[in-house]
């Protein structure tokens, strides 16, 4: 099992039940995707996304990380700039 360094907190966590469900019937939980977030680790993003996301730790923007499951959905998860809420949720593309 391999750790990862949480790089800032996501407060109150908020998930939608569409993305809950895709999350289990894709065999992957939610505390994975979270640590993969928290990480630093973006999934799959824009390269523009991506670098607001660095910059963002530090000066407080909203990060944002998109994670495909196996059957093709896609879960995006928002951290708020003060870090007191985040939401899961699947896109809608």
């Amino acid at each position: 099992m391999h750790l990862r360094t949480i790089k800032f907190e996501v407060g109150e966590l908020f998930v939608t039940p569409t993305a809950a469900t895709a999350i289990a019937e894709n065999g992957t939980t939610l505390d994975a995707l979270m640590q993969r977030h928290q990480s630093g680790d973006w999934g799959e993003i824009s390269p523009a996304i991506h670098a607001v996301n660095e910059r963002g730790i530090s000066d407080q923007f909203n990060l944002q990380s998109g994670y495909a499951l196996p059957d093709g959905r896609r879960v995006v998860i928002v951290t708020n700039r003060d870090r007191s809420a985040t939401m899961v949720h699947l896109d809608a593309r």
